[in-house]
């Protein structure tokens, strides 16, 4: 587990997901993942339009710096290319902090990314890990939904207030994309944002606005 120290505190981001995955399960279609990793469905709509657009139509929110660290990923990086809702609401459009953002990988081992954005006191981690975590004997019945239908995220929230020396909400809930890699986002509001992140419907909304800033299919 990682610690990342903002503005509002420590984000406790796990990079390693909890995903149970049995041994026999069928591959979609798109590339062959190698053994203990998810596959990637590269043929998505939505990372074709962005391989086909990303010329013209690039990503506002990444820097050369930042492209050059996600353009190494073996999977689709998705993020808040602008400010999600909940960081609108919580500033105003003509108070709303810059935002710094923090890209964090490994080169050696490009299958796993986390981005910390920080606005003022609120923070917005995005983290999505193609590594199987835990896997079950072939045979285990897994609830699947039916084609087509995809799952509710739900948010859960953690009222830091409530421990010793910590303070503000947590919030996170995770998306299912291309189409099994859960993507998780976590929302640390300080105790003046707090309001912000106890509205489980307004920060579900945002999940709405989550989008592809790089993806590179292989070749």
């Amino acid at each position: 587990m990682m610690t990342f120290r903002t503005g509002a505190g420590s984000v406790c981001v796990a990079l390693a997901l909890l995903l149970a995955v049995p041994l026999g399960a069928q591959s979609p279609a798109g590339s062959k993942a190698a053994p203990g990793m998810m596959d990637v469905n590269w043929n998505d709509p939505a990372i074709k339009n962005f391989v086909r657009d990303r010329q013209t139509n690039p990503p506002q929110s990444v820097g050369p710096e930042d492209q050059a660290k996600l353009s190494r990923l073996k999977l689709p990086v998705i993020a808040f290319d602008r400010p999600p809702g909940v960081v609108s609401r919580a500033f105003g459009a003509e108070a709303l902090p810059a935002r710094q953002r923090q890209v964090v990988m490994d080169p050696d081992n490009p299958v796993w990314y986390t981005i910390v954005d920080t606005y003022g006191d609120l923070t917005v981690v995005i983290d999505a890990d193609l590594r199987i975590q835990q896997q079950l004997p072939a045979g285990t019945q897994v609830f699947t939904p039916p084609q087509g239908i995809t799952a509710e995220p739900q948010v859960s929230s953690v009222d830091r207030g409530v421990e010793e020396g910590m303070e503000g909400l947590i919030a996170e809930y995770t998306v299912l994309k291309f189409p099994d890699i859960p993507y998780r986002v976590t929302l640390e509001c300080s105790p003046a944002r707090k309001q912000h992140c106890t509205d489980k419907d307004a920060v579900l909304r945002d999940r709405e606005s989550l989008t592809i800033i790089s993806a590179r299919p292989p070749e």
